[in-house]
């Protein structure tokens, strides 16, 4: 159920037009979960500040079942790194928030995953 949610100032015209399906892939790979349980959510155009500037930034939140924790710093490194590649947002512009959800706080198909 990994879900990855990508809120940047940068303009939708200037979102690389295969960039939601990468990240797709990108982060079922990081995570080692199946791409056919990924959501991914870009939010561009944005009106946000991010250290008292309004220069290019975002916010990006990652919620998974498990797959968080010791290895944020990594998730962090690999994240920023494709962000910053694809979008042109410096890393020290953006935040990464990590949510590792319970299964049965995830609900799917009229069940939940716990």
């Amino acid at each position: 159920m990994p879900t990855f949610n990508i809120f940047v100032t940068t303009p939708k015209s200037q979102i690389p037009k295969d960039f939601i399906l990468e990240a797709s892939k990108f982060i079922a790979q990081q995570l080692g979960k199946p791409e056919s349980y990924v959501t991914v959510r870009v939010v561009p155009d944005q009106m946000m500040s991010h250290g008292g500037t309004t220069d290019p930034c975002g916010s990006v939140q990652v919620y998974s079942i498990g797959a968080l924790g010791k290895k944020n710093k990594e998730h962090s490194a690999a994240i920023g790194n494709f962000l910053e590649s694809k979008l042109n947002i410096p890393q020290d512009r953006f935040y990464i928030t990590y949510m590792d959800i319970a299964g049965n706080d995830c609900g799917y198909e009229g069940d939940t995953f716990g």
